[in-house]
């Protein structure tokens, strides 16, 4: 009669013949998991990446970035106040990275001020 191994083969338990040896490395091609990019870099990335738009019938190529900003300009005048705050954050955004944006939409408040008769709105002393 045979007697039964101390060790039993089953689920998560391999044979002992098929174990790494004492010393030997899991990893013995050394082949390493990439580094994840910073999300700061991924999100310039995709910023700087160009993409198709057609613009009353006309086909050009522009960045991302000026891709979304134009879409909320368009929004922003047709009266989305939450187009308009996402505006104002990437303006901060941009005058804070590098001095971006800052000026343009700065320009086209004072004339969107100008060329109406209303009060002007917000936090204004």
């Amino acid at each position: 009669m045979k007697i039964s191994p101390s060790y039993e083969v089953g689920y998560c338990r391999p044979p002992k013949r098929t174990q790494w040896q004492k010393g030997q490395c899991g990893n013995p091609s050394r082949i390493r998991k990439r580094t994840p990019k910073p999300v700061v870099e991924m999100i310039d990335e995709f910023f700087a990446s160009q993409i198709d738009i057609v613009e009353q019938g006309v086909s050009r190529r522009v960045s991302a970035f000026e891709a979304i900003v134009m879409q909320l300009w368009g929004r922003a005048t047709a009266g989305s106040k939450r187009a308009i705050n996402v505006l104002l954050q990437y303006q901060a955004f941009a005058a804070g990275r590098c001095g971006g944006m800052g000026g343009v939409i700065r320009t086209i408040e004072v004339v969107g001020e100008d060329a109406s008769e209303e009060e002007p709105r917000g936090n204004n002393a």
